[in-house]
This record gives C-alpha cells, structure tokens and sequence, in this order.
C-alpha cells in the first residue's frame, strides 16, 4: 500500500531483514524526539524476546525514511472461535508478553514531520485490515493517530469514519526542572510544607539505623543481582501470581535481564539499592535517556513497623535530588496514580490505549450489550440506595 501527502508515502513491509530495520531505526531515532520505549534498545530486546513474525510500517520523504513502526498481529477468539484479527504496534496483544509496558508509545518518526507522518501511518496500518480487524496503539499520549483516514477497498458506500475507542487510560506524571531553575527554587522550596516535613521526618528515623546509602549497580553482574534482589519486595506487595508481578512472569524476567545486559553498560538502565545501616529498603529501576531519569519500577521493605518510615518517599527524593545534580532535565514517574507521583510532579499528561477499527455489526452489538449491563448496573445501584431509605 502507498499513500502520498506532500512527497510523503508510506509502505507495509512483511518480515524485513532484521539487520536492515536495527540501521535504519537506529539512524531514524537519532532525528527523533528522545523516547526510552521506541529506542532501539527497547525495540530490539523486545524483537529479540517475544517476536517472530511482524510488519513494519514505513514512511519516506524525498526517499528518506521519516517514519517506522512495527505491528505484530494476532487472532481475535471468543470461545475458542476466531473473530478477526488484532494489529498491535509494538506489543504482541499476549498479555504476558506485554506486561513489560510500553509507555509513550508511537511510531518512531523525524520529529520535523512527526505530526504530517502520524496519521498516514495509520492510513497504511488500517488499509491492511478487513471487517472486525482492530488496530491498538498504547500506552500513548494523546495525539491524533487518525485524520481523514481512507475506507478499505471492501468497505460498503457511505461507510462512517473510523471509529476509535479507549480500552485503558491514566495519568503520567513528571518533574520538569526547568521551571524550577527558572523561579531559582530548589526540590525542597518547591515542595510542599507537609511533604518536606515527611520527608525530613522519615530520613531522618532511617538515620538513626545508620547511615543511608544508595548503591547503583556499575557492572551487569550487580544489575542482575539487584534485578533479581527485588524479586520478593515485588511480590509481596502486588501478588505472586504471574498476572499481578512481572517478577512471577518467565518472559518479563527474561525481557529485563537482556534489556540489563544491553542497556546498564551504555548508561540507559539505573538500578538502585537502598539501605539505612543494616536495613535493606530494597530497588529501585530507573532509565536514564534524553537526559531524563525515568521511574520504571520500585520493589521496597515496607514490612512490619513505624509507618512514618517511607522508603519510596526518601528514595525518589534522594535520586530526584543526584539527577538534579549531575544536570538532567526531570525526572519522569510515568503513567500510574500515586499520592507520591502527585507529591513531586509539576507536570501531568494523559496516557490511553486506543483501539482503532471501521464500523462493523459485530461491535455494534458489543456496545448494544455494554450500554444494556451499564444501565442494569445503574438501576440495581438506585434501587439499593432507595431501598437504604427510611
């Protein structure tokens, strides 16, 4: 398929040379706006872990590539029975293989272009799709994939436009430090009273056990060991099944470990342990890229004791304040609510899975049945609230 717009065309490619696609994105992302998730270190390792089969979308200007994108495809089945097809771009669509999460996900596009390119992607993406094939992009920020995109070949007249729904949705947060450089404040002027007095308060208590360090990880071999130390903070606090820790998960501890071995050599993975004297407050999991630190995963001691102690507080703080010093520009939680995202943020986004698709009866019915389940779920709720009335 190609589609022009302003010397730009776009191409589907089945398969490409692996060699090929790691030299062109690599030369691709060097003119893109920096994103940890669409380097070729998360891409290839990604590649290399879970992917067998997979396409790539292309643009070109002039010849010269200005976008790429790389859609695996998989079965849609309800009982066992298939009902199309589901295109995913830089995720497989296996729940287990995705649980390593891609955040800020797009194409890899010439940021001089990026907004031209985005939705002429997409056209090429959807001209491959048929009737309840759907097209998911995420975790992303909220930009316009889709603009006056073309009907398939076999689409009835007068079709509607496409339609797009969101399966997933939060907010990311993030401290910019420019603002704070511009207004000469520092962390702790532009942190509020009650969250330096916790702070204070909870550094001041793991002092007292001795003295508090912050050990990074300067060889695979100790990134792996912090890896793997993390393994049982994980899992106490979120489960230990495969669906509730990636700890608990083969292919998400064999993602980290060769994204370890690749990325902690060049700098571009940071992992950290904690401790207070002989307490171990556990790990941290920071990249490090576009000179931002981003926060990708905490496994900490909270156990059994004085809950003043906050490990996680301490330990953001304590890094926010190394990045501010060795000159990054922020330092990014990413997506997820949390009270101590919020405490240090300056900056919120919104993040979403879109799901993308032309109209068919077969989601016209879904969405028939969803509104019918909403309404019941809304009349039982008033009826338990009247029924509470005196």
């Amino acid at each position: 398929m190609e589609s022009k717009n302003s010397l730009i065309q776009c191409e589907w490619m089945v398969n490409p040379d692996q060699k090929w696609l790691e030299k062109h994105w690599r030369a691709l992302e060097a003119r893109a706006e920096p994103n940890l998730f669409l380097s070729w270190l998360w891409i290839g390792t990604w590649l290399d872990c879970f992917v067998d089969n997979f396409c790539v979308v292309l643009a070109k200007q002039d010849e010269k590539i200005v976008g790429l994108g790389i859609v695996v495809m998989k079965e849609k089945k309800i009982a066992g029975l298939s009902y199309g097809r589901q295109f995913c771009l830089h995720r497989t669509g296996i729940p287990a293989q995705d649980q390593i999460w891609i955040e800020y996900n797009d194409y890899l596009m010439d940021k001089t272009v990026a907004d031209t390119v985005r939705p002429l992607m997409t056209a090429c993406v959807m001209s491959q799709m048929n009737g309840t094939d759907s097209f998911e992009v995420g975790a992303s920020l909220d930009v316009e994939f889709v603009m006056n995109l073309p009907q398939p070949a076999a689409a009835s007249p007068g079709l509607a436009a496409i339609e797009k729904e969101v399966v997933w949705e939060s907010v990311a947060f993030a401290l910019d430090f420019a603002p704070l450089k511009e207004q000469q404040q520092t962390l702790d002027s532009f942190l509020s009273r009650n969250a330096r007095y916790q702070i204070k308060r909870s550094l001041n208590k793991y002092r007292a056990l001795g003295e508090m360090k912050i050990t990074t990880a300067v060889s695979v071999a100790q990134g792996l060991e912090f890896f793997n130390h993390a393994a049982d903070y994980h899992m106490s606090r979120w489960g230990n099944k495969s669906e509730q820790s990636g700890f608990a998960n083969p292919g998400f501890l064999h993602f980290h470990h060769e994204l370890i071995r690749r990325g902690l050599p060049e700098g571009q993975v940071a992992i950290h342990h904690l401790q207070a004297g002989e307490q171990d407050l556990g790990v941290i999991y920071n990249f490090h890229y576009g000179h931002w630190v981003l926060f990708y995963l905490s496994a900490l001691n909270y156990g059994p004791g004085d809950n003043h102690l906050k490990p996680g507080l301490v330990a953001h703080y304590l890094l926010i304040q190394d990045a501010w010093e060795k000159g990054a520009l922020g330092y990014d939680f990413m997506g997820g609510i949390a009270r101590y995202k919020k405490t240090f943020a300056n900056r919120e986004c919104r993040l979403a899975i879109h799901q993308f698709r032309y109209p068919h009866f077969t989601y016209s019915v879904k969405k028939a049945i969803r509104a019918l389940k909403r309404r019941a779920l809304k009349r039982r709720a008033l009826s338990e609230s009247s029924a509470d009335c005196p």
